[in-house]
Parts: structure tokens; C-alpha cells; sequence
């Protein structure tokens, strides 16, 4: 089947410069529509490889992703607690003053 891509790409230009329908063109050319969309999908895939926009990998997988924040030191009490536009930012007693000023100077901006 490989030696039908050249063709596949042909045919994808020659009913791009056509100005007709993808139905209309092939129903002229003779060419199922489906056969002409799975050309169309397979040339459009090797160009993003080639571009390196998408990966392949065969297969569907799934990871299970954790939050990483440590839940707060009960010892550590709630120093204040800023709102805005649907986030909650909590800051606890003792927070680091260099974290607590980029956190800061992020939510004037």
C-alpha cells in the first residue's frame, strides 16, 4: 500500500486546487470520500511527525496525577487568606518572605 501515498498526495492537491467539494470531487474522479479522508488523515499525520507535533505511541495510557503540596502543618496557623477571580491563595504563619513577595507582586500584576 505504500506505493499508493504519492498518489494519496496528488490526488488530496489535485481536489484542493480544484475548488470543488471533497463529495463533489470525488464523486468525478471516481474516488470513494471515505478513501479520499483516510489519505487525507494519514499525509496530515506524517507531517505533524515529521514536524515533530505529534507523537505517536500505538497505544491510549493513562497516569495517575497526585497533588504535590504537602497539606499544611497543623502547627502552623492561617496568617490570611487572598481570593480573587475563583482562586484562594492560604498563607500559613512562617511562609517564606521571598515566596510570599513573588506570590504578591504576581497577583498586583
Amino acid at each position: 500500500m505504500k506505493c499508493l501515498k504519492p498518489n494519496g498526495k496528488k490526488m488530496i492537491k489535485d481536489q484542493s486546487k480544484s475548488g470543488l467539494s471533497i463529495r463533489e470531487w470525488c464523486k468525478r474522479n471516481n474516488f470513494s470520500h471515505g478513501k479520499f479522508y483516510y489519505w487525507q488523515r494519514v499525509i496530515r499525520e506524517e507531517a505533524l511527525i515529521k514536524a515533530g507535533t505529534l507523537a505517536v505511541t500505538g497505544q491510549t495510557q493513562f497516569v495517575e496525577v497526585s497533588p504535590s503540596c504537602p497539606e499544611p502543618k497543623s502547627n502552623k496557623g492561617t496568617c490570611a487568606i487572598l481570593r480573587s477571580n475563583g482562586n484562594e491563595i492560604e498563607i500559613l504563619n512562617g511562609a517564606d518572605p521571598n515566596t510570599l513577595t513573588v506570590v504578591l507582586n504576581l497577583i498586583g500584576k
